[in-house]
C-alpha cells in the first residue's frame, strides 16, 4: 500500500464514523408489516428491511390489532426483507403470517443479557435465506417478465371485474374453515373452586362453597369460551329467623368472530340461569339467547389498560319462575321479553401479578307485545374482579357481583338487589 493513500484512508473512516448507519428510532413505528416465514429457533421474516431502515441490532415490539405479540431482535437483514428471533411472545396466537403488524422501534439497552449474545452470532451461516424476488416491485422486473392479468375480453369477463356487494366482503373476510380449525387445535381450560362464598339480599344471608370450570380457546379470528358455576348457601332471614337452602347455577357459551370489520367484532351469545330458595325455584330456567352482537374496542394504550370493550346485542329472554301461593301451592309463571344487552368491559394490568377487571351488563326489557321499554326490569349485573397470578396456572381470584333482577321482587317479593362476594381458586391447564 502506497503511504499516500493512508491519509485519504482515515478521512474516509472518519466520515463514515461520523455519520451513524440508519436504524429504526425509538417508538419509531412502521405499519402493515407482515410475517413471510417462520423458521425454527423462534426466527421470522418480517416484510421490512434496510429501505425501512431496518439493520441488524434493531430492537423492537410487534403489535398486531389484537394486541402486543412480542419481542425481538432483527439478527439479518436485506434490502427489502429481515429476519428477527423472538425472545419474548406475549400470545402465541398473534404470531400468524395473516395478521399485519405494526414494528415499534426500542431502545437497544433494553435487550436481556442473555440476548445481547445474539448480536456476536454471525445469523448469515445458520438462519435459513428467504428468497424475497418475488416481494419487488413489478415495476424493477425485467419487460419480458411483465405480464398482464387483464383478461383479452372484457365482455366476456365482465362479471370478474363488478365489486363485491357488502354482503360478499363480510362472506369472504369472516368465514374461512382453514383458520376456523387453526383457531380451535388448541383448547384451554380451567378449574375453579370458591371456598368462601357470601350472598346478602335484603335481610338475608347465607354463606357456603361453589365450583365451577370453563373451556375455550384464543384464536387469532375465531374465539370462544364455555363457562359453568354453582354455588350453594346456607341462608338465614334476618327478620324471620327461618333458615333455608339457597342454590343458583350460571352457565354461558359465547362465540367471537375477530376483526369482523375494520372497527368491530361479532359475537352470538347463550346464558342459562336457575336458582332455588327453599322450595321455589326462581327462576326454575332462564336462557339469554343473543345470536347476533357487535362489539367495539377501544384502542389502549401504555402497558396497564389491557381491554376495553362495549358491546350490543338484542337478546330474546325466556324465563319460567315457580310461585308461593297462599294456600303453600307451587304454581309456576313463564315471561318472555326482548332485552337490549350492553356490555362494558375494563380489563388492567397493575403488575405482572396483580390483575383488576369490571364488566357492567345492562340489559332493559321490551315488551313483545306492546313495544314498550321498561327500564326498571333491566337485569343489571356488575361483576368486580381483583386476581393475583400465583404462577402461569394458579391463581386466587376475589369476586363481588351484584346483580339486579325485578322478576325476583314482582313473582315472589323477594329482594330484586342480590350481592355475591367470593375467594376463588383458579388453575388453568
Amino acid at each position: 500500500m502506497k503511504q499516500n493513500t493512508l491519509p485519504w484512508m482515515a478521512v474516509c473512516l472518519g466520515w463514515l464514523l461520523a455519520f451513524p448507519v440508519l436504524a429504526l428510532d425509538i417508538n419509531e413505528t412502521l405499519p402493515n408489516v407482515r410475517i413471510l416465514a417462520v423458521y425454527p429457533g423462534n426466527v421470522v421474516v418480517l416484510s421490512r428491511g434496510l429501505e425501512d431502515d431496518v439493520t441488524i441490532g434493531t430492537h423492537a415490539k410487534l403489535r398486531a390489532s389484537e394486541g402486543y405479540a412480542a419481542r425481538a431482535l432483527c439478527v439479518k437483514s436485506g434490502l427489502i426483507t429481515s429476519h428477527w428471533r423472538i425472545y419474548r411472545i406475549v400470545e402465541a396466537q398473534l404470531i400468524s403470517k395473516d395478521l399485519t403488524y405494526s414494528l415499534i422501534g426500542m431502545d437497544a439497552s433494553e435487550v436481556p443479557k442473555s440476548v445481547e449474545n445474539w448480536q456476536r452470532i454471525d445469523h448469515e451461516k445458520i438462519v435459513p435465506a428467504f428468497n424475497d424476488d418475488f416481494l419487488k416491485d413489478p415495476q424493477k422486473a425485467p419487460a419480458d417478465l411483465a405480464k398482464s392479468d387483464l383478461p383479452d375480453d372484457l365482455k366476456d369477463d365482465e362479471k370478474n371485474l363488478a365489486p363485491k356487494t357488502f354482503g360478499e366482503k363480510i362472506v369472504v373476510r369472516n368465514f374461512d374453515t382453514k383458520k376456523l380449525r387453526r383457531d380451535f387445535k388448541t383448547i384451554n381450560g380451567v378449574v375453579q373452586i370458591s371456598p368462601w362464598n357470601q350472598m346478602e339480599g335484603g335481610e338475608t344471608k347465607g354463606e357456603n362453597l361453589g365450583y365451577g370450570f370453563s373451556l375455550g380457546n384464543k384464536g387469532v379470528k375465531y374465539q370462544s369460551k364455555i363457562f359453568f358455576r354453582r354455588a350453594q348457601f346456607n341462608i338465614k332471614d334476618g327478620e324471620t329467623g327461618v333458615k333455608s337452602r339457597f342454590e343458583t347455577t350460571d352457565a354461558r357459551a359465547i362465540f367471537v368472530v375477530k376483526n369482523f370489520s375494520d372497527t368491530t367484532e361479532a359475537l352470538s351469545e347463550l346464558t342459562f340461569r336457575q336458582a332455588r330458595y327453599g322450595r321455589v325455584a326462581t327462576p326454575q330456567r332462564q336462557f339469554l339467547v343473543a345470536p347476533v352482537g357487535i362489539a367495539w374496542n377501544f384502542p389502549v394504550g401504555g402497558k396497564t389498560l389491557k381491554n376495553a370493550t362495549l358491546s350490543y346485542a338484542p337478546t330474546y329472554d325466556t324465563r319460567t319462575h315457580e310461585v308461593l301461593e297462599d294456600d303453600g301451592d307451587i304454581s309456576t309463571k313463564d315471561k318472555r321479553a326482548l332485552r337490549h344487552s350492553l356490555r362494558l368491559y375494563l380489563g388492567v394490568n397493575l403488575t405482572k401479578v396483580l390483575e383488576l377487571g369490571a364488566e357492567l351488563d345492562w340489559r332493559p326489557a321490551q315488551d313483545l307485545t306492546t313495544w314498550s321499554v321498561d327500564f326498571s326490569d333491566n337485569l343489571a349485573v356488575l361483576n368486580l374482579q381483583m386476581q393475583v397470578n400465583l404462577s402461569e396456572s394458579l391463581s386466587i381470584v376475589y369476586e363481588n357481583q351484584w346483580l339486579d333482577d325485578a322478576q325476583l321482587h314482582r313473582l315472589n317479593q323477594m329482594p330484586r338487589v342480590v350481592r355475591t362476594s367470593s375467594f376463588n381458586l383458579r388453575y388453568s391447564f
